[in-house]
């Protein structure tokens, strides 16, 4: 069934809502609402103004107010736009990501490559994804800072951006060994180089925030040093490129007991689920992908994301690592976590409400609630289901594609 849009002038008696005169207010009806942090709502209303959600529950028991706009979408369903936290496509290509001279760079970040014609932010949008950390690639071990952006692509990068330094990218093991036979080649090198500029950034930032204090002399300023000083002043969260078991481990021990930082250990794949019980010991906030399966000692096939579930990592996003997945396809990541054991509502979970904790944007996306961005898509069913794209996305209550818009 096609949506219907049609004026609301007779107004409603119901307690609710009252109408504001500074913006226009639609009011999107569904068969089943989504919100993500609760239970399913059906026969749901979900009212808009200004971008915002001003209200979501049962038509029955919610106001809809004298003169608003009504969007009846039928029998389709309605649920938060999705996050992706390893997102590298939005700068039209792979080449300006990954700065191979040296091997740290905290002074770099990809706010500046940004493209917002690019057609991945397009397709992106297509698969239901509004809200994206596009960062650096893991050619190096601190690759620079990653843009946090809406997927509002084709207009400006004003309309797309929410921080421009939304969180540091660390890469460990595998990927960032330079094989140039200098201090970075091996696992102990790479640890004695991170562990060294590291050490600079939290003394730096600890200088200023005594010299704020009125505790100590105003420090030397040192531009290498500034965006790093903003993570261990707790600004930002560090996101970290980490495969297997024993690299799993490393990143915790760094991450969450040598430096006291906000943190997010990304990717988990191959062996790296056999540490899940000390992760979910320490609590380890997981963003996992793009393999979602693991092949185990007798060649069945396992479930990395129920594996560390069922472990008690609860703490859990998903990503495609786009282009590596393409980024319109994180549903499809979250569909194969379910089909290999993963709880469904963990799985939807894992695409809206924890990344936006994670990344700290909570108060903004990741669930159809009040006071939020109005980011939601449009399906004709569940939305983690692959049969069923979305039919429509909307950002902030605009309708930024329509099912054919993208192919």
């Amino acid at each position: 069934m096609h949506a219907q849009v049609v004026r609301n002038t007779a107004g409603t008696n119901k307690p609710g809502i009252e109408s504001h005169e500074a913006a226009p207010i639609t009011a999107h009806l569904a068969r089943r609402l989504l919100p993500a942090d609760r239970a399913p709502i059906d026969g749901a209303v979900l009212i808009e103004q200004a971008g915002r959600i001003l209200a979501v529950g049962p038509r029955q028991t919610t106001a809809i107010p004298p003169g608003a706009t009504v969007v009846d979408h039928g029998d389709n369903w309605l649920s938060p736009g999705f996050v992706d936290l390893h997102h590298h496509v939005s700068s039209g290509g792979g080449n300006d990501i990954n700065d191979m001279t040296m091997p740290l760079n905290a002074q770099m970040r990809t706010f500046d490559v940004v493209k917002p014609s690019a057609r991945d932010i397009q397709r992106c949008a297509a698969g239901g994804v509004t809200t994206t950390l596009f960062i650096p690639g893991s050619g190096t071990y601190i690759s620079g800072f990653g843009a946090l952006l809406k997927m509002r692509g084709g207009g400006t990068l004003e309309a797309m951006i929410i921080k421009e330094l939304g969180a540091m990218k660390v890469a460990q093991g595998f990927n960032p060994e330079r094989r140039s036979g200098d201090l970075g080649e091996t696992r102990m090198g790479s640890s004695a180089l991170l562990i060294e500029r590291l050490d600079l950034g939290r003394d730096y930032a600890k200088a200023w925030r005594e010299h704020a204090a009125g505790n100590g002399p105003k420090p030397k300023l040192q531009p290498a040093l500034e965006q790093l000083r903003k993570v261990f002043d707790h600004e930002v969260p560090v996101i970290i490129h980490t495969a297997g078991l024993r690299d799993c481990l490393a990143t915790a021990r760094m991450f969450q007991e040598r430096y006291a930082v906000r943190m997010i250990l990304s990717h988990g794949s191959f062996d790296g689920w056999i540490a899940a019980e000390p992760l979910a010991k320490k609590k380890t906030p997981l963003n996992l992908g793009p393999r979602m399966y693991q092949f185990g000692r007798y060649g069945e096939m396992m479930g990395m994301c129920q594996a560390f579930w069922d472990a008690g990592c609860t703490n859990m996003s998903i990503n495609t690592d786009a282009p590596v997945i393409p980024a319109e396809e994180l549903q499809i990541q979250a569909a194969m976590a379910v089909r290999l054991g993963l709880p469904y509502e963990a799985a939807l979970a894992a695409l809206t409400i924890v990344p936006a904790r994670q990344i700290g944007l909570e108060d903004r996306v990741g669930s159809l609630t009040v006071g939020k961005d109005a980011d939601f898509l449009v399906t004709a069913g569940d939305p983690l289901d692959p049969r069923v794209p979305p039919s429509k996305v909307y950002i902030e209550g605009q309708l930024i594609h329509r099912l054919g818009d993208v192919r």
